[in-house]
C-alpha cells in the first residue's frame, strides 16, 4: 500500500458542508469528486466511451460493472487550527451582507491518500486538483482554495509565476501530455469533445489581500453577468474557472477555461465576448 499525507491550509474562505448543508465539514467525497473532474478535464477525451471506462477503471463506480475506486482518502482535521466561521457569500456587494458558515483562512487538515498503486499518478492529479479547482460553494469564484504547506518538496508559495507555470505544465503533462506554456499560459494542444475539457491556463496580477482578489472577482461576475458564465436556473456552471494562488505572500488569480458544454436545450447564444472581458477583467 503506498500512502501520501499532505498538510494543507485554507487560503479563501471555504463553504463546504455536511449532509446538512450547513456545518461545515471536509469531505472526502468532494476531494475524490474534483480529483475526476480535472481528470476529465485534462484528458480532452474525443471518445466519451473510452474516456467512461478508463475513469471508471480508476475511481470506480457502480451498476452492473461495479468497480472499486484504486484511491482512498482520509481528511483529518487539525483540531488546534480549525477555524469555523462565517463570511459573506458576496463581498463586493455591500448591500448583501447575508454570511454562510465556513472555514476561515488559515485553517489546516490534512489529505491522506492511499493506493496499492505507485501514488505518484494520484499526487499529481490532487495538486493539479488543488491548485486549479477550489472546494465548496464559489469554488469557481476563489473560494475555498487552499494551499500545500508539507511535505516540503510540494510547497508552491516561495516561486515565481514562470516557475509556476512549468511545474503545472509538467503536473498535467503526467496526466496526460499535451500541454505546453505559450505567451505566459498554459495551452492544451489537444481539443477533445462537447464536455468541460482544459483549453488554457492563465494566472493574472499580484494582489497583496485575498479579500481584495475575491472582491475584484466578484465585481468582474456581476458586471459580466450573462448565461455564458454560468446560471442557477438552469443550473450550468461556468467553463471559466478562478482559483486563487499564493505566491511569495502574495495572491494570484488563476483562470481555467474550459470547452463550453451547455445543455442542448438551453435558449441563449454563446456570448463569447461577455467571458473573455471576464476574464481580462479577473486578470488584471
Amino acid at each position: 500500500m503506498y500512502k501520501l499525507t499532505l498538510t494543507c491550509k485554507v487560503i479563501t474562505p471555504m463553504f463546504m458542508s455536511g449532509s446538512d448543508g450547513r456545518s461545515p465539514e471536509l469531505r472526502p467525497s468532494e476531494i475524490k469528486g474534483l480529483m475526476r473532474f480535472w481528470w476529465r478535464a485534462i484528458k480532452a477525451e474525443k471518445d466519451i466511451t473510452k474516456l467512461k471506462n478508463e475513469e471508471f477503471e480508476i475511481f470506480g463506480g457502480i451498476g452492473e460493472r461495479a468497480n472499486k475506486s484504486k484511491i482512498k482518502i482520509r481528511v483529518k482535521p487539525d483540531p488546534k487550527n480549525t477555524y469555523r466561521g462565517k463570511y459573506k457569500r458576496l463581498p463586493h456587494n455591500p448591500n448583501k451582507t447575508f454570511k454562510l458558515d465556513c472555514f476561515n483562512i488559515n485553517t489546516i487538515f490534512k489529505i491522506i491518500i492511499e493506493s496499492h498503486k505507485d501514488i505518484s499518478f494520484f499526487r499529481d492529479l490532487l495538486i493539479i486538483s488543488i491548485i486549479l479547482g477550489g472546494f465548496g460553494k464559489g469554488a469557481r469564484r476563489g473560494f475555498g482554495s487552499i494551499e500545500i504547506c508539507e511535505p516540503a518538496y510540494l510547497k508552491f508559495e516561495n516561486i515565481e509565476v514562470k516557475e509556476f507555470l512549468e511545474k503545472i505544465t509538467y503536473l498535467l503533462n503526467n496526466i496526460d501530455n499535451h500541454f505546453i506554456v505559450q505567451n505566459s499560459k498554459i495551452i492544451n494542444t489537444r481539443a477533445g469533445t462537447n464536455y468541460p475539457w482544459i483549453k488554457e491556463i492563465e494566472v493574472g496580477k499580484n494582489h497583496v489581500d485575498w479579500e481584495e482578489l475575491l472582491k475584484k472577482i466578484g465585481e468582474a461576475s456581476h458586471k459580466y453577468r450573462d448565461p455564458s458564465l454560468g446560471c442557477a436556473s438552469p443550473r450550468m456552471a461556468s467553463p471559466i474557472y478562478v482559483s486563487v494562488i499564493k505566491l511569495k505572500n502574495m495572491y494570484y488569480p488563476i483562470v481555467t477555461t474550459l470547452q463550453n458544454s451547455f445543455p442542448t436545450s438551453h435558449k441563449f447564444s454563446i456570448n463569447l465576448k461577455k467571458q473573455e472581458d471576464f476574464k481580462r477583467e479577473v486578470l488584471s
